[in-house]
């Protein structure tokens, strides 16, 4: 009988997760990114009147998101479908209305435009900052012909070009003169990232290790400190690196300068520094395998009441109410507030509370969806929860800017190919807030990953973030290979940023997992394996 009123429940939640979203039902609910993503899934229905969707759409918060724009451009013909269609233009010089232009201009459009044709462009109706990326382009490809322009724009330009442009014509020892100016500008930081990860900019590189990182923020000092040892110069690195961690605002930042300053000096002092810190990462967990200390500031389990919430996790705008609550509420009064969240049902949100009370000192590593996973072994859980934990923090209607959903957070299309492969049809991107469901087609992808990634968690990690193709075509490229540093280096100057920190946060969750399942791991021994 219990078996069959889950069964009701679960066909009951979705058939009302099926139900067609109303204008009404729309203008209900609190402006969010929950609305937004109703709005989307409103406007992606069929029949709706142009009315309806200029209703709808003037309801959304972000009306920056891709997503909603083009969707609702395929039913209102406006100033929105107007600026999606200027943006895909290539013919900038035949294109007389000004903002139209401004919508399709773009560095990449003008490569391929003569000095002559530029200059026709700079009288039309571009905006002050792209005219002076236009004027950039002008240029000859010189850092001493750059210094009469804002040091802003300059490495904005930079940054706007491709990336062969910049390794065959950019490549340049930069004079002392010229790299003052560089540094002057507030994204000089951007600038540093994009050389240093790029293994081709040799000339760049050198000329950075003359750069000065007094006035220099951590993550400039940490690059600094990478690029200086690469080129073989430890003097360099180990004051960039006393820079960083000076600098740093935060543990992770601090613990990374800490393990690279033991891996350039070989200082043990470092390590027994790493102990003392709060933060559960690779650095951490590292210093802790290699001088057998126990982590300990974590846990697995809280108290819960078998009273069922009035809240439902599976709806987002439940969730987000819950957030919202949760930000409003006075630090000191976090540890109250866990007590409003111990219901059963809603264990990852007194997680996440509790982290937040204990100012991120003490790290729960919980298990909420055993049940759905009965079926994977140790490994397969550790692997899910460690992805779990960094995508969603548990939350069964997490949903991003981007509209990635669920616990997994499964982006629309690998959903919609998900489906395909399964003979399933999505009737709503809603059904991905149900746990069991999201868990499915979440395995489904890992299961092939894990399959031509040799079960490699840090590569899984990469692939599942920044997609399968990405990671193959840096791995290709002859990165984690041997060498001194290795395969720290490669970790860290992937260009990918965000791939880059979400691998490394991944596996430390997955390392975690293992210690937790009482399933034998050492992450020393994985780094020695991944050369």
């Amino acid at each position: 009988m219990a078996r069959f009123s889950l069964l009701f429940l679960w066909l009951w939640s979705i058939t009302v997760l099926h139900a067609a979203v109303t204008i009404e039902e729309i203008a209900s609910k609190p402006s969010s990114r929950a609305r937004d993503f109703l709005i989307w899934e409103f406007l992606r229905q069929k029949g709706v009147s142009q009315a309806s969707a200029k209703a709808a759409f003037a309801l959304v918060k972000n009306k920056s998101n891709y997503k909603l724009k083009k969707a609702y451009a395929k039913i209102v013909d406006d100033e929105i479908r107007k600026e999606l269609l200027c943006s895909k233009r290539k013919d900038l010089l035949n294109i007389m209305d000004e903002k139209c232009l401004q919508a399709a201009f773009s560095i990449h459009k003008t490569i391929r435009y003569s000095r002559f044709q530029r200059d026709q462009l700079l009288i039309e109706g571009l905006t002050s900052q792209q005219k002076t990326l236009l004027k950039l382009q002008n240029e000859p490809y010189s850092f001493n012909r750059y210094i009469y322009y804002d040091p802003k724009m300059v490495i904005n330009y930079i940054m706007s070009v491709s990336k062969k442009t910049v390794e065959r014509k950019l490549d340049q020892k930069l004079d002392t003169k010229s790299l003052v100016f560089l540094q002057s500008a507030p994204n000089f930081g951007s600038f540093v990232q994009l050389v240093v990860t790029d293994y081709n900019l040799k000339k760049l590189q050198h000329s950075l290790i003359n750069a000065d990182g007094k006035k220099l923020d951590a993550a400039t000092n940490f690059f600094l400190a990478l690029n200086a040892l690469r080129h073989h110069n430890k003097r360099r690195a180990v004051l960039f690196l006393q820079l960083a961690r000076q600098k740093a605002h935060y543990p992770i930042p601090r613990d990374k300068a800490d393990f690279w300053l033991y891996m350039t000096t070989k200082d043990r002092s470092y390590l027994e520094t790493l102990l003392l810190s709060m933060s559960i990462n690779i650095y951490t967990l590292y210093a802790h395998e290699k001088l057998s200390v126990d982590t300990e500031n974590y846990f697995t389990k809280l108290i819960t009441t078998k009273q069922k919430s009035k809240y439902d996790l599976q709806n987002p705008f439940d969730w987000f109410a819950i957030l919202e609550n949760i930000r409003k509420t006075n630090k000191e009064k976090l540890f109250d507030l866990v007590k409003r969240y111990q219901n059963f049902d809603l264990l990852p949100v007194q997680r996440f509370v509790l982290e937040r009370a204990y100012d991120f000192k003490m790290h729960g590593y919980i298990m909420p969806y055993e049940r759905e996973m009965k079926q994977l072994g140790i490994e397969d859980k550790a692997l899910m929860y460690a992805i779990m934990r960094q995508e969603s923090n548990y939350i069964p209607s997490g949903l991003s800017r981007s509209f990635a959903l669920g616990l997994m957070q499964l982006m629309p299309f690998l959903v919609d190919h998900i489906a395909k492969r399964k003979g399933d049809k999505i009737e709503s991107y809603s059904e991905m807030f149900h746990p069991l469901k999201n868990l499915e087609y979440a395995w489904t992808h890992l299961r092939w990953l894990k399959k031509v990634l040799n079960d490699n968690p840090l590569f899984i990690a990469y692939a599942y973030n920044g997609g399968y193709g990405f990671f193959k075509r840096y791995k290709s490229s002859g990165r984690f290979g041997k060498g001194k540093y290795e395969p720290f280096l490669s970790m860290e100057l992937m260009h990918n940023a965000e791939s880059r920190e979400y691998a490394k946060r991944v596996l430390s969750n997955y390392a975690m997992y293992k210690k937790i399942y009482k399933e034998p791991f050492s992450l020393v021994s994985f780094f020695e394996k991944l050369k």
